[in-house]
């Protein structure tokens, strides 16, 4: 484990002591227990499943089987993710 140091207002500083001594734990353990809850908040690990997902519908749009257009290299952008075709 890595050591840090914070600090923190005397009133936040009283609710993790409260916290702790309610749930008969180390004030180290509360603390890294709200920080993985918060880390999930902010940073989902669905968010990157999300964006996976969406790529992975766009790249079905890509015409790979058939019939590829003759402008399909020059227009790559408007087949890939849609827009204006170049001339």
């Amino acid at each position: 484990m890595q050591r840090i140091n914070i600090y923190i207002p005397e009133e936040l500083n009283k609710q993790l002591e409260f916290s702790a001594k309610s749930r008969r734990k180390a004030k180290a353990v509360i603390i890294r227990e709200a920080i993985g809850e918060g880390l999930k908040v902010v940073r989902p690990k669905s968010a990157s499943a999300t964006a996976l997902v969406n790529l992975a519908k766009m790249a079905q749009q890509v015409p790979t089987h058939g019939k590829v257009p003759k402008d399909f290299i020059k227009n790559l952008d408007y087949y890939t993710w849609g827009g204006k075709k170049r001339g």
